[in-house]
């Protein structure tokens, strides 16, 4: 039988296939790239709704005892790691409580990524609250279609907060009883592994002591042909054993909440986060902020800056404080290194006389640092704050806002605008 006349998707990843099977990807230049991901994702979406499919006849045949669980199947007949089928799991899960997610994962307009930030936001939240969250689908579904995997995930994590009747008090305390260490050695290299899990105040205050000593490693090691990955390790050594002398400030973090929540609780276009964009209730920046440095950061609706100091040559604490309330990760359109690791860009450079004023400056991790200096790629900021950005060949590849952290319109003029990247 033919499978058209069973299903539309399947159909329409055959035609895809025959498309994909006489390709020669070797050949394609960049706009021809774009055809093929098109017919690639076309195929993608019929193999993850069958995945899902395969994941909801398997929990069915569970109930009645003739198999075992979603997990077991996919993990042993699909070959797949236990986290991700266990993630697969969820998918199903997620498509059976919201029916829309599957439709737009089988027509393509969203991938098993947004599947999996819904999963992962709703899984702290009790029947009431998921119901709540549920009610908001067909919104979050629109979203998923505009939206980066990233930006949909931290909006559901928004939505999962606000619905939560404590305004995530409770959630903030399960973290603190959860913060625990786990040490492992690797019989096998010899190697010790250590991970370390906290709550986001006690994280952010960690990450900034050792950003601050990587920082120090790092200048120490200037000349050495060290790799990222052992510097930052040798950071954290030292911070642990006090194996050099180390500034025993109380380490500067950063939390950002906006006036009306800070005074009056959260609300739809509430910010309150650290400075790395994770969620902490409003009760607890209240109680830091009795020992604390407030310091101002003025924005106007599109979450620009109006009123913060200027320095020169480098930029000082409080602009670097200015940009972080604006950014939480690099400023190129497709990175998501966090702003802790990245470098302030003069977009005019400083050789070419450029200032050192906020509407000057952007957050670039190491790479697209390299990119726009030696690589050729070219980078102008707008006063608004939109950037275009150029290949080296002088085409087009981005015109938008790269501002990742404000209000809801902040984020959906960066999401509008990332649409705006031209193929040529």
């Amino acid at each position: 039988m033919d499978v058209r006349e069973l299903d539309p998707v399947a159909a329409t990843a055959r035609s895809a296939l025959d498309v994909l099977a006489t390709t020669d990807v070797g050949s394609c230049d960049r706009g021809a790239l774009d055809v093929v991901l098109a017919e690639w994702r076309a195929v993608r979406s019929f193999t993850d709704v069958f995945e899902v499919r395969i994941a909801r006849r398997a929990r069915e045949l569970a109930g009645e005892g003739r198999s075992e669980r979603p997990e077991g199947i996919l993990r042993d007949g699909g070959r797949r790691s236990t986290r991700d089928a266990k993630a697969a799991a969820d998918r199903e899960a997620v498509c059976d409580e919201m029916p829309i997610f599957e439709a737009a994962l089988s027509d393509g307009d969203v991938s098993t990524g947004h599947l999996d930030a819904v999963a992962t936001a709703t899984k702290g939240l009790d029947d009431d609250q998921r119901t709540a969250f549920g009610d908001a689908a067909p919104d979050l579904a629109a979203n998923a279609a505009e939206e980066s995997v990233e930006d949909f995930a931290r909006r559901c994590r928004e939505l999962a907060r606000r619905v939560q009747a404590d305004q995530g008090v409770a959630e903030f305390e399960a973290q603190r009883k959860s913060c625990r260490m786990r040490r492992r050695l690797d019989r096998d290299t010899g190697m010790y592994h250590f991970h370390l899990e906290v709550d986001p105040v006690t994280g952010s205050t960690v990450s900034t002591a050792y950003l601050a000593h990587l920082a120090s490693v790092r200048a120490r090691h200037r000349d050495d042909d060290m790799t990222h990955e052992r510097l930052a390790a040798m950071a954290m050594v030292e911070l642990i054993t006090g194996a050099r002398a180390v500034d025993r400030r109380v380490p500067d973090i950063t939390v950002l909440i906006d006036l009306d929540t800070y005074l009056h609780g959260l609300n739809e276009h509430s910010i309150c986060e650290t400075e790395e964009g994770v969620p902490i209730p409003p009760s607890t920046v209240r109680r830091l902020c009795c020992d604390a440095d407030i310091g101002r950061a003025i924005l106007n609706a599109k979450g620009e800056l109006l009123d913060l100091g200027r320095s020169q040559r480098t930029a000082n604490r409080a602009q670097r404080r200015a940009l972080k309330a604006m950014y939480r990760t690099c400023g190129h359109p497709d990175c998501q290194v966090l702003f802790g690791d990245c470098q302030i860009h003069h977009v005019i450079w400083w050789e070419r006389f450029g200032l050192t004023d906020l509407d000057n400056l952007i957050p670039l991790c190491s790479r697209h640092h390299h990119m726009v200096h030696e690589g050729g790629w070219t980078l102008t900021l707008n006063p608004d704050r939109t950037i275009t950005l150029h290949r080296p060949d002088g085409t087009l590849s981005f015109q938008g806002s790269t501002v990742d952290r404000a209000s809801t319109g902040v984020s959906a003029a960066r999401r509008r605008t990332r649409r705006r990247r031209t193929a040529a």
